[in-house]
C-alpha cells in the first residue's frame, strides 16, 4: 500500500456527481475513481479536514463513502476533483474551462493500446476478460509520466467512451470486445481477435473510414463471418456503411444481404446472396441462406395440406433467424428449456411473426399459401380437452365450453402422447382440408385449468403463458404434432 500511495501522490481524478450519489452520500467508483477505490479498500484513507474515505461494494460495484456531510458542498452535475496529497484525499469542485489536452490524448492512447493488448491476452487464455482494469492503466501512466494526472482532466469514463472505447465493470476494451466471454468459447484465439476488430470497425464507422482490414478478417474466417452476419441481421447496418462496403467482396455482400433480411426485405437479400455465391461458390453462410430462400418456393402440384406442413417448417425456421430468435429465447428464459418447441410456436403467433413472414417472403408464396397464412394469423391459442384417442385420430373439445362441438383430427404422433381427460394448450391450424396441430402443444395440469383459461383472453400475453409453466410443480410435457 505504501508503494501505491507513493505512486499516486499528487494525482487528481475527476467525477461528475449525480443527484442519486448525493442522496446516498457516496461516489460511484467503478470507473472514474477506481484507483481511489483501490486505495481506500480495507482501512480507508484519510480525508483532508477529518474522517476517512472508505470503499464499500454493493452489487459488485465499488463506491467511496466519507464522514457525515463530506459531500455537503457539492451540487448535482458538479465536477468533483479528488486529489491525493500528503497521504490524504482532498475533495473540491472544479470546472474544466482549460486543461492540458496533450495529457488527455496521452491517457486515451495508453488505454487504447492496453485495451488491444488485453484483447490479445484474453484470446490466448491469459486473462479472464477482454479488457484492462482502469486502475492498472492509471498506475502505469503514473509510473511512466507522473505529471499525467497532476491537473484535473475530464472524467475517465466519458473521455474513453468518446474515444470509441467500451467500459464494463471497471475494465476498458475496444468497441466490440466479447464481454460475454462464453459467446466466443468455441472460437480460435485469432478468430476472437478478428471478431472484435470487425465489430469495432463496423460500430465505429465514420464517413471515409478504411474498411479493408475488416473485410480481410471476414474473408479469412467463415466462423467470424457467420457471427458478424448474424449480428448485422439483428442490428441492420446504417445506409452510409452499406454504401461504403465493397460489393466486389463476397463477405461484404453477405453483410448487405443480412442487413436487408433483418429489415424484412428477403427478396432483395436473396438476390444479393445469389451474387455472393457467384463470387464465392461454397461459402457456407450464404449457401444456408440460399437454401432457406429456395425452400419458400413450393411445388405447384403438391396438395395444399402437404405444402401447409412445409410452410409451417419455413415459418419456424424464419422465427429462429437471428433477427427474431430473441423472441423465443426470452420465453425460454421465463419458462423451462424442455418446453422450447412449444414456446417457439407461441413466439411465432403471439408476436405476429407470421405477418412479418408474409411481408418479407410473400413474393414467393402461392395465393392459397398466403391465404392459409392469413387464416393462421386469426387462429387463437386455446385450451383443449382430449375426449378420445383411436389409432391415428384424436378428438378434442375446447375447454371452457365456448368453442362448439368436438373436433376430430388425424395425426401420426399426437394420439400416442395423449389420453382422454388430458388438457392441451395449442392452436388448431387449417391445412386446406381441416384442422391440424403443426406445433408442439403444452400439456396442462387439469388442476390448473381455470388459471390457464384466465390467461387466454385476447390478446394473449406470451410471457405470462411461458411463466405459467415455470410455476408448475413439475416440468410441462410437450407432445409433438
Amino acid at each position: 500500500m505504501s508503494e501505491l500511495l507513493r505512486l499516486s501522490e499528487g494525482a487528481v481524478l475527476t467525477h461528475l456527481v449525480t443527484r442519486a450519489e448525493l442522496a446516498a452520500g457516496a461516489l460511484t467508483a467503478v470507473d472514474d475513481l477506481r484507483l481511489w477505490a483501490r486505495l481506500a479498500d480495507g482501512g480507508g484513507v484519510p480525508l483532508a479536514g477529518g474522517g476517512r474515505v472508505r470503499t464499500v461494494v454493493e452489487a459488485g460495484e465499488p463506491s467511496l463513502t466519507g464522514p457525515e456531510g463530506w459531500l455537503s458542498g457539492v451540487a448535482p452535475e458538479d465536477l468533483v476533483a479528488l486529489r491525493l496529497r500528503d497521504g490524504a484525499l482532498e475533495l473540491s469542485t472544479t470546472e474544466l474551462t482549460d486543461f492540458p489536452a496533450e495529457r488527455a490524448i496521452r491517457v486515451v492512447q495508453e488505454f487504447g493500446e492496453q485495451a488491444l493488448d488485453a484483447l490479445r491476452a484474453f484470446a490466448e487464455g491469459l486473462e479472464p476478460a477482454p479488457g484492462v482494469s482502469i486502475d492498472v492503466v492509471v498506475l502505469e501512466l503514473l509510473m511512466k509520466a507522473p505529471e499525467t494526472f497532476a491537473d484535473p482532466l475530464p472524467p475517465l469514463a466519458p473521455l474513453l467512451r468518446e474515444a470509441s472505447l467500451e467500459l464494463r465493470g471497471g475494465r476498458v476494451g475496444i468497441v466490440g470486445a466479447p464481454w460475454d466471454t462464453a459467446s466466443v468459447a468455441d472460437l480460435a484465439p485469432l478468430d476472437v481477435i478478428r471478431l472484435a476488430l470487425v465489430r469495432s470497425a463496423l460500430r465505429t464507422y465514420a464517413e471515409g473510414a478504411d474498411l479493408s482490414k475488416a473485410i480481410t478478417y471476414l474473408s479469412r474466417s467463415e466462423a467470424v463471418l457467420a457471427r458478424v452476419a448474424d449480428e448485422v441481421e439483428r442490428e441492420p447496418l446504417a445506409p452510409a456503411l452499406i454504401e461504403a462496403l465493397p460489393r466486389t467482396e463476397p463477405a461484404a455482400l453477405l453483410l448487405i444481404a443480412r442487413s436487408a433480411e433483418g429489415e424484412g426485405r428477403s427478396f432483395e437479400a436473396a438476390g444479393l446472396v445469389h451474387e455472393v455465391l457467384s463470387l464465392s461458390p461454397g461459402l457456407a453462410p450464404a449457401e444456408r441462406d440460399a437454401a432457406e430462400y429456395a425452400a419458400c418456393r413450393t411445388a405447384p402440384d403438391d396438395p395444399l395440406p402437404a405444402r401447409a406442413a412445409h410452410l409451417f417448417r419455413q415459418l419456424l425456421a424464419y422465427g429462429y433467424r437471428p433477427a427474431r430468435r430473441r423472441l423465443i429465447d426470452d420465453l425460454v428464459a421465463l419458462s423451462v428449456r424442455v418446453a422450447e418447441p412449444a414456446l417457439a410456436d407461441l413466439a411465432l403467433f403471439e408476436n405476429d411473426v407470421v405477418g412479418e413472414f408474409l411481408d418479407a417472403r410473400g413474393e414467393w408464396l402461392r395465393d392459397d399459401e398466403a391465404e392459409l397464412l392469413e387464416s393462421w394469423r386469426r387462429t387463437p391459442l386455446r385450451l383443449w380437452e382430449v375426449l378420445d384417442v383411436s389409432g391415428e385420430e384424436i378428438t378434442l373439445r375446447e375447454a371452457g365450453g365456448e368453442g362448439g362441438g368436438p373436433v376430430t383430427l388425424a395425426d401420426e404422433l399426437l394420439p400416442r402422447q395423449a389420453l382422454p381427460g388430458d388438457l392441451m394448450l395449442t392452436r388448431l391450424l387449417g391445412d386446406g382440408e381441416g384442422p391440424h396441430v403443426f406445433g408442439h402443444p403444452f400439456k396442462v395440469d387439469p388442476a390448473r385449468k381455470d388459471e390457464m383459461l384466465a390467461l387466454l383472453t385476447d390478446p394473449v400475453d406470451p410471457y405470462a403463458v411461458a411463466a405459467f409453466f415455470r410455476r408448475a410443480g413439475r416440468a410441462p410435457g410437450t407432445a409433438p404434432g
